[in-house]
């Protein structure tokens, strides 16, 4: 359907008085506007993204796109908002909780791959709070697509609304998180070691992906005098067992600050040792956690009476038999000490992880960058190193060296000198700011 409006003020306020709204200003979805990212996605706008089972809803790219401009989304953005769309949908997912439940919870999402840098995401200091267009936007955009495409409004036990859409959001209290949610951007340059979370589950590090968590709140910490990994877990395992957050089922986000990575790298600490030490130190068994007045999940009441084999039943941070149900990130500003653990509302919802998809272009790299690169490609050619290069998503570009089968695959320089190489030469080459690239050497294959 179609309105006319005079100006932008009509039409935010046509918006507000039907509902359509976060309750903030929206740009108007013009079909210029709307056909934009839909081209940007290589989408349709009758194309099914996927099926919202519990009130029957087919989600259409048309509608998502609506959103997305109203959120203030440059098209670039959409197919991120696209990709978390369908983690939302996908049948693991709890989306029917957030969408109505009481318990106010909200969604997060972490960014990994080429995409952070294409779009210019913030992995840096206020990653969580407002500043970058990116960051907001999309989480806005998710916002008002719960909102408009999956009639999730908000406002159960006040007045009825005066624009008269049913209140199917029934969340009690809500929580700021709501209006943007968590958006994490991963640091993936900034210590190699720890490899970014979608390498750890199985994607290419070219790959951009979008891993999507449903999110009840956050606790975080001060571990500004903790000098040693041992001494970090310690510290964060003593504080999130007394969140009471030790439940049966779900899973857990620890958003690891660079003064804390460092310790970790520099003590030649992998992410997989961090969650098994943080695994180790906050499993406790069942008799424990009901004997010190500790919940066993949810809507339980505390200090259960023991019962038989309660002392072999345990429960741990990420809420799972193993370690593997806790996610870590690396983010955050370069100065201060404040890890952040998210945690979920303890149900057996787990994160999904779905590969950003953007529409296939035409795009070769250009001669200039193929030109800069050469002394480069001659010189790894002389000791029986291939370097390609190749454009994805549009406008990623990809430096690829592989190894002849009778060269070490290792013994390259390091992937930071090599990569300091490349944005030399880039920039050299170019009078506007260099494109942004993945790197990638024979081991990462």
């Amino acid at each position: 359907m179609r309105y006319e409006v005079s100006d932008f003020a009509e039409a935010n306020e046509l918006f507000h008085r039907n509902g359509w709204t976060d309750g903030l200003p929206v740009i108007p979805p013009t079909p210029e506007r709307v056909a934009s990212f839909l081209e940007a996605a290589g989408l349709e706008a009758e194309d099914r993204i996927g099926f919202y089972r519990e009130r029957r809803l087919p989600i259409l790219a048309g509608k998502l796109a609506v959103n997305a401009v109203m959120a203030g989304c440059l098209p670039d953005y959409f197919p991120v908002v696209v990709a978390i769309v369908e983690a939302m949908l996908d049948a693991d997912f709890p989306i029917h909780v957030v969408n109505s439940s009481t318990g106010s919870f909200t969604l997060g999402f972490i960014i990994n791959g080429p995409v952070r840098q294409a779009l210019g995401m913030n992995c840096s200091g206020n990653m969580l709070g407002p500043g970058n267009r990116a960051n907001s936007t999309i989480g806005r955009a998710i916002r008002l697509i719960q909102l408009n495409v999956m009639r999730s409004i908000p406002g159960a036990g006040g007045a009825e609304p005066e624009h008269g859409r049913p209140v199917l959001d029934r969340s009690m209290m809500g929580q700021p998180a709501k209006y943007a949610g968590y958006h994490i951007v991963e640091n993936e340059e900034a210590y190699p070691a720890l490899k970014p979370l979608h390498v750890e589950l199985g994607f290419e590090p070219a790959d951009s992906t979008v891993t999507l968590l449903m999110v009840a709140g956050y606790h975080w910490i001060c571990a500004h005098g903790e000098q040693t990994p041992e001494e970090w877990v310690d510290t964060m395992a003593h504080y999130v067992v007394g969140a009471g957050m030790l439940h049966e089922q779900g899973y857990g986000a620890l958003l690891l600050p660079l003064e804390n990575a460092r310790l970790f790298a520099k003590a030649g600490w992998s992410k997989a040792d961090i969650r098994q030490a943080l695994y180790e130190r906050t499993r406790r068994s069942v008799a424990w956690v009901k004997s010190n007045g500790w919940k066993v999940t949810l809507q339980r009441r505390r200090f259960e009476p023991v019962e038989p084999g309660d002392e072999e039943r345990f429960l741990a941070m990420a809420g799972s038999p193993g370690p593997q149900d806790l996610l870590v990130t690396v983010c955050g500003g370069p100065a201060g000490s404040w890890p952040y653990y998210l945690y979920g509302g303890g149900g057996p919802a787990k994160a999904i992880t779905r590969r950003i998809r953007f529409r296939e272009a035409a795009s070769t790299v250009s001669p200039a960058i193929v030109q800069a690169l050469e002394p480069l490609r001659a010189m790894l050619a002389a000791d029986g190193y291939a370097l390609s290069l190749r454009i994805e998503g549009g406008n990623h570009l990809i430096a690829r060296i592989d190894a002849e089968s009778s060269v070490c695959a290792d013994c390259l320089v390091s992937k930071d000198i090599m990569r300091r190489y490349v944005e030399e030469a880039l920039r050299a080459a170019s009078s506007a700011a260099p494109p942004s690239f993945v790197l990638e050497y024979p081991k990462d294959h």
